[in-house]
């Protein structure tokens, strides 16, 4: 198991950890860990195959939560503009849920006028969990990898183009 695993093992063992009197510390830091569970996912993939190893650690430094957060949410608009096929679904699912965890940690992180609940934060792991077997159910295709390309370079990523319908033809 890899550090990405290994901290979504973490965000699940923080929902059980104090038994039926859970603290609000271990239920935020279970939804900040699912979340970091999930953004150390991709960059370990994105760096995983980069030919000098002992370069990998450095490269995995240069990724920004907040550049990924907006690759991901171009990402998704894309899904539905350029009409992905439902094969890449989970791809799509991946971006959003990248966001939606994004979210809910800076929430679990730095509101402390929200009360969770442990059904609430079982909820983000379980979503963090998800977006793990999303993940690894597309990373081959080469959506996937170029994905993972704009998450690590985003000026590269291009605009959208919606699929322009098929002319009908005259049936005359």
């Amino acid at each position: 198991m890899g550090f990405a695993d290994d901290l979504l093992e973490q965000a699940k063992h923080l929902l059980n950890k104090d038994g039926d009197a859970l603290k609000q510390a271990s239920l935020r830091r279970a939804i900040s860990t699912a979340y970091y569970a999930l953004f150390h996912l991709l960059i370990d993939e994105a760096v995983g195959k980069w030919g000098v190893e002992h370069q990998r650690s450095t490269l995995a430094r240069t990724f920004e939560h907040g550049s990924m957060a907006q690759i991901c949410e171009e990402s998704v608009k894309s899904f539905y503009i350029a009409q992905q096929p439902p094969a890449l679904a989970p791809l799509k699912d991946v971006a959003h849920t990248f966001n939606e965890l994004q979210q809910k940690r800076l929430i679990a992180d730095y509101d402390n006028s929200i009360v969770w609940t442990k059904a609430n934060a079982e909820t983000w792991v379980e979503k963090a969990d998800t977006a793990f077997k999303n993940w690894r159910s597309v990373r081959s295709l080469p959506e996937a990898q170029d994905f993972l390309l704009y998450l690590f370079l985003p000026k590269l990523m291009p605009k959208p183009e919606p699929k322009k319908p098929k002319p009908e033809r005259d049936l005359l």
